[in-house]
This record gives structure tokens, sequence and C-alpha cells, in this order.
């Protein structure tokens, strides 16, 4: 039986920029994410006091941005905190019901911060060639 040499050792550059493109994504991509849905949160509360009038001036406050604990991603939850006043009454706001419209305060704003996110990843994505 023959024996083989076998040498990867020109692989190990390669190895460690991946190792390093994935350290400068982590640190990227936190931010990025953070400052999106916080503008996600801004505009959907801007949207929902437009829309909800008075009697739901509690439901724009109960619309937060918080982050979602995940040691592999940049997570964060946008939308109604059922705990805070009115916040339960999210779907009904958003969706509408018997007695009022859908507002879609939420759709509204995800659609329009939406091409901004989507550039501000590519940008990140890009500076990682």
């Amino acid at each position: 039986m023959a024996d083989a040499e076998l040498d990867f050792s020109e692989l190990l550059p390669v190895g460690e920029e991946i190792e390093a493109a994935a350290r400068r994504t982590a640190e990227g991509a936190y931010p990025l994410v953070k400052e999106h849905a916080q503008k996600l949160q801004r505009k959907w509360r801007a949207n929902a006091r437009d829309t909800a009038g008075a009697h739901g001036a509690p439901y724009a406050r109960s619309i937060t941005a918080e982050q979602i604990y995940n040691p592999n991603a940049a997570e964060w939850e946008v939308g109604p905190d059922r705990a805070r006043k009115q916040g339960s009454m999210g779907a009904g706001f958003e969706y509408g019901g018997p007695t009022q419209p859908p507002h879609l305060d939420g759709a509204r704003a995800t659609t329009a911060i939406e091409p901004e996110f989507q550039a501000a990843v590519e940008k990140l994505a890009g500076s990682l060639l």
C-alpha cells in the first residue's frame, strides 16, 4: 500500500478569511438589525397614532422593539406588547374587526422601511468581499 502525503496548508488562509468574514458579519449585523428594528417601531407607532385616534392612543405606545436572545443571530421583535395598555388589541387594530376596518399600521411601516433595510444588508454583505 502506498503512503499518501496530503498537504492542506494552502487552505489555512482560506479558513482564516472565512472566520474573519464571519466575525465582521456578526459585528455589523447587530447594529444594523437594531437600528432598523427601532426605525420600524417608530414608523409603526407614527402610523398607529395617525389611524387609531384618541381611543387608541395607548395602542401606539404599546408598540415596542425588543431584542430576542439568540447567540447565533441578530434578532429583534417589533410590535404591540400584550403587557402594555391596549397591546392585546394589536390584531384588531392591524387587521380590523366587525366594527372597524384594518389599519395595517405594521404592514405599512414594514413596507416603508424594507428598501432601506435591504440596502443596508447588501452594503454589509458587500463590505465582506
